[in-house]
């Protein structure tokens, strides 16, 4: 009898465990983790081919407005299912996102709800905020899909780099189904979606919303095999009145792309945004990756510093 054999009939729990490699190997290919696909790239496309032929992706409805607004962008979307979360958590750094790592600006961010989209929740959308004393300075709106979704829900992805609107723009790729842009603008709370339910939130806990934001904003998209993708779109809205040099500031007049070079305090903080979300977009791409060693601590940190950040040991009401 071989060694092979003595160990075959001697150790009931070895024999067991060749059993279920196959099975785990089996669910390990239909749902791998995310280590896994950053180690083994070509593992994507195969997945997302067996999540199409066993009918686990399904168009979701409202991704195509959803998208196009940029997460939390200008109306559109469903209202989906909502969740208010507790606001007195702190989250800095970087949170879990749609099974990706969704970095976040300097300072310390609040979440306020969740919103769970589509006919079996492959969108997900998730607003923070952002406060200094009792003022707002940020507001995030960030939404991803937690599973393929087919090329023909994001066909207006890329609509809000491309508004004559914008102060600016950058298309980084422009290869459909690949996307990837950014751009700057300024938008009144009144034109953020689920401005009511936001606004009302806000200000049970007190918090004043500034009269208008400077609105900056980054979307993706990722082929994921048989004409279905990733996507994730993230909006972040940055309170510009909030400092010595723009606080008189306050009329949104002053803030239109017509009117911005009269006025050069405004002009001032559109070029440092456009600045800060042109190095903020390749720690968001990395953070879509799950690939947050591209950037090493101390990079992030400094490339986090939005112009709308509260100074450093600036505490909010929350802390």
């Amino acid at each position: 009898m071989s060694a092979f054999s003595r160990l075959w009939h001697r150790a009931p729990l070895w024999r067991m465990s060749l059993y279920t490699i196959f099975p785990f190997l089996l669910l390990a290919v239909i749902f791998p983790p995310a280590y896994l696909i950053r180690l083994l790239p070509a593992l994507k496309p195969i997945t997302a081919s067996i999540h199409n032929h066993l009918g686990m992706v399904d168009e979701p409805p409202a991704t195509d407005n959803a998208a196009a607004d940029g997460g939390g962008g200008n109306g559109g979307g469903g209202d989906g299912a909502v969740t208010m979360l507790p606001i007195t958590d702190r989250l800095t750094n970087s949170i879990p996102f749609a099974g990706r790592v969704l970095p976040l600006p300097a300072g310390v961010w609040h979440p306020v709800m969740s919103v769970v989209n589509g006919p079996h929740g492959e969108v997900l959308e998730n607003i923070l905020v952002r406060v200094e004393g009792h003022v707002v300075t940020g507001l995030i709106g960030a939404e991803g899909n937690i599973q393929p979704v087919p090329e023909s829900a994001i066909t207006n992805i890329d609509a809000t780099c491309h508004d004559d609107r914008n102060f600016m723009s950058r298309v980084i790729s422009a290869h459909p189904p690949a996307m990837e842009c950014w751009f700057t603008a300024a938008v009144y709370p009144s034109s953020i979606n689920r401005t009511a339910v936001i606004a009302n939130r806000l200000k049970e806990e007190g918090f004043i919303l500034p009269p208008v934001f400077l609105k900056t904003g980054w979307s993706y998209s990722q082929p994921a095999g048989d004409h279905n993708v990733n996507v994730e779109t993230v909006t972040m809205f940055l309170n510009p009145v909030n400092t010595d040099a723009t606080k008189a500031l306050r009329s949104p007049e002053s803030w239109t792309k017509e009117n911005l070079a009269q006025q050069p305090a405004a002009s001032d903080f559109v070029k440092r945004t456009d600045t800060w979300i042109a190095a903020w977009a390749p720690v968001l791409h990395d953070g879509f990756n799950g690939d947050m060693l591209a950037t090493n601590e101390a990079q992030r940190a400094r490339l986090s510093r939005d112009p709308a950040a509260p100074l450093p040991g600036q505490g909010s009401p929350l802390d």
